[in-house]
């Protein structure tokens, strides 16, 4: 995988002019964030209503004591990829949920029955945000999110400690930390 910083190295490598263009200044900006969020970097934080229409902020979820470990869980109804991590959110919050662990999903639905829907009939039992809007929201922008399922796993200090856990990845990872 190239990483962000690498990408950002070779823009450099062109001309100014060309650096202008903009294909060159849409890429350094995806790259800029994407470097902003790597692991060891601070969460950014993500502001969306719930199914309630009341507004959760991420920070809320992390400043929270109760919880030690949030991943943040970029996903939608009609993702089948994102469905099938389901049963492993599931095992995972059920086994690690009382011990500090926490999910904010974040739907890219564009529609609201779909999104609920999807959480109701699938059992994603912990907390859920949408804008309502695809991929046009504030949190794919900040998150430099360009497909899903994507996730980021954040500790209580507000650190991003792993991304992009799937399956059992998750699992091991959360067991690993959590038993420290």
């Amino acid at each position: 995988m190239i990483m962000p910083q690498e990408v950002l190295a070779e823009i450099d490598r062109f001309p100014a002019e060309w650096q202008q263009r903009t294909e060159l200044t849409d890429l350094r900006k995806v790259m800029e964030q994407r470097l902003r969020t790597t692991v060891g970097q601070p969460y950014v934080d993500i502001s969306a209503p719930n199914a309630d229409g009341e507004a959760v902020s991420l920070k809320s979820v992390i400043e929270n004591p109760a919880n030690k470990y949030v991943l943040v869980d970029f996903w939608a109804s009609w993702c089948g990829p994102c469905l099938r991590e389901i049963p492993y959110l599931q095992a995972d919050y059920e086994k690690y949920r009382k011990k500090g662990f926490e999910i904010y999903g974040v739907s890219f639905d564009e529609d609201r029955g779909d999104w609920l829907g999807a959480v109701e009939q699938n059992g994603m039992n912990w907390l859920h945000v949408s804008e309502v809007k695809g991929f046009d929201n504030q949190a794919a922008k900040d998150y430099a999110i360009q497909g899903i399922p994507s996730n980021f796993l954040i500790d209580g200090q507000g650190t991003i400690v792993a991304k992009n856990l799937r399956g059992e990845a998750l699992y091991e990872k959360i067991s690993e930390l959590l038993a420290q």
